[in-house]
């Protein structure tokens, strides 16, 4: 049994002046169309608006939604009254009820140009209601999981992980139940992310028609390397060889002696190897410092020459 969801409309703050509820009843959202506008957002209202707002902004739980809205055009045919409007980036979360920021032209609605914040729900049952989402790094593993509280005609899902600036790309699939009204888990386990800066999921929801949209976008920290590095010959005449397993990004070397007092440093890119020479004889601190993680190791040498 599909779950039905009431459509209703409230207004939170207005512009004094209004003649009007200038508020829409309920919304419609349709994500991954063909055609210009990939993806819409309609308002319903009650009458047909004398003009059309511009819709500034959409929050969905208290999270102001990262997309922008352009206006395509009014629909008024009876009970079927609407403005249409195109999503910048072709996606808008589901959510059983959004807030929308609605700004007026002067006296559209009998009163002065201003702007209004109106509680809207959805016109009817989601084809995937998300309860929850969430990503968590595990060392080199990465586990995102997943929770629906319903799910209409729904295929598949797809995870998709994007490095710091760049693209996101699909990793995997997962079946859904189909259509249910029980809660359901769903898990994937990224095994290949050693990425040691941020990474970013999100989980594309595939509908058995070919529609689809995605869920919000979550953040988890860079990989934290384990590495050790090994010095050779310990005790030495003064030269030594210094490598490092486990560190693949840029390194910095440092060579103290017994008072803190920095001896030589040296930048490691693109090798995890360098030769420590011309040393004299005492003891020394080696500090191993990767450059974008961070971690840092220590080891000492002792010089005998």
């Amino acid at each position: 049994m599909k779950k039905i969801l009431l459509s209703a409309g409230f207004v939170i703050l207005s512009v004094s002046g209004f003649s009007q509820t200038p508020c829409p009843t309920q919304f419609t959202r349709n994500n991954g169309n063909s055609g210009t506008c990939a993806s819409h957002i309609k308002l319903y209202f009650a009458a047909c608006p004398s003009s059309i707002p511009t819709l500034d902004s959409i929050k969905i739980n208290g999270i102001v939604q990262p997309e922008t809205f352009t206006t395509i055009g009014k629909v008024c045919n009876g009970n079927n009254t609407y403005i249409d409007y195109c999503i910048s980036d072709n996606n808008l979360v589901p959510a059983a009820q959004i807030t929308v920021f609605l700004t007026y032209s002067q006296g559209a609605t009998g009163g002065t140009s201003g702007s209004v914040i109106c509680n809207v729900a959805s016109s009817g049952p989601l084809p995937v209601i998300l309860s929850g989402f969430y990503v968590q790094r595990n060392d080199k593993e990465v586990v995102a999981t997943w929770q629906t509280q319903q799910e209409i005609n729904t295929s598949h899902f797809e995870i998709e992980r994007a490095f710091e600036n760049n693209s996101f790309e699909k990793i995997g699939t997962i079946d859904a139940a189909g259509t249910s009204n029980a809660s359901k888990t769903y898990t994937f386990r990224d095994k290949s992310n050693i990425n040691s800066g941020v990474t970013f999921y999100r989980i594309k929801m595939i509908d058995k028609d070919g529609s689809f949209s995605y869920t919000e976008a979550k953040t988890v920290k860079g990989s934290v390397a384990k590495f050790d590095f090994t010095i050779f010959p310990n005790p030495s005449l003064g030269n030594a060889k210094l490598t490092i397993n486990g560190l693949n990004e840029p390194t910095e070397v440092q060579v103290l002696d017994v008072s803190g007092r920095l001896i030589k440093s040296i930048t490691l890119n693109n090798t995890n190897t360098t030769q420590l020479n011309n040393l004299q004889k005492g003891n020394y601190f080696i500090h191993v410092t990767g450059k974008v993680t961070g971690i840092t190791g220590v080891k000492k040498l002792a010089v005998i020459n």
